[in-house]
């Protein structure tokens, strides 16, 4: 009975967007920082060392608790054409994909080898794969193939330390890719460039909740019996 009731009398309420966290799975990067998987390493970029998680799965939330070199990633190099860059993996072509949370370099005597302007792309397959990091510097061109930027030239404000909120993005241009690349155009004035904290997030669509005309429904019911 009811299924012959909801075409006549249903009303479809549009739910709110919501989120779900994409931690990337592996960094590439022109120079691995102070150590290759350790502390001050690039690795550190991905893991969630450093921060304070208000809800774990909610990158808006989070907040620098650590402004120890350690948690930093800082690679060896001023920021110059194809020598700073660092391409993000997030697993797997990523569909929905919405915000890029990024936080700066928070090593109290270094903020200023935080980022400053950089570029985004985005590829799923890139013609040319992005070189293994290393202690040494290496260059990588995102014009070599398969990459498409993504809107203009973008800015992080220069880190601040603990309670840092970071800042966002909308990479939602890019839904669909498997690789995100951050190609460093200047910092903040440092011997070094890099950044602290990267995560993403995607948009899931809440379900449409159906709403049923109470008095139209209740009559019709009614007539029925």
């Amino acid at each position: 009975m009811i299924k012959k009731l909801l075409p006549a009398f249903a009303v479809a309420s549009i739910g709110t967007a919501a989120a779900a966290l994409v931690v990337p799975t592996g960094i590439n990067a022109f120079h691995q920082g102070d150590s290759l998987a350790g502390d001050g390493s690039a690795l550190k970029a991905i893991d969630g060392s450093g921060m304070a998680k208000g809800t774990a799965d909610d990158p808006s939330t989070w907040t620098v608790s650590s402004n120890a070199w350690q948690d930093d990633w800082q690679g060896f190099s001023t920021p110059a054409a194809d020598t700073t860059w660092a391409v993000l993996d997030l697993g797997g072509p990523t569909a929905d994909l919405d915000r890029m949370y990024l936080w700066n370099v928070q090593e109290a005597s270094a903020l200023d080898r935080g980022v400053a302007d950089f570029n985004i792309w985005h590829s799923n397959s890139p013609t040319l794969a992005p070189p293994a990091t290393s202690g040494t510097v290496t260059t990588y061109d995102f014009a070599s193939g398969g990459w498409t930027q993504l809107g203009g030239t973008s800015n992080l404000p220069i880190g601040t330390g603990v309670g840092d909120a970071g800042a966002s993005f909308d990479v939602s241009g890019a839904s669909g890719a498997q690789y995100i690349g951050i190609e460093i155009l200047s910092n903040h004035g440092g011997n070094r460039s890099g950044f602290a904290e990267v995560a993403f997030t995607t948009a899931i669509p809440e379900p449409s909740s159906i709403i049923l005309v109470l008095a139209g429904g209740l009559g019709l019911l009614r007539r029925r019996r």
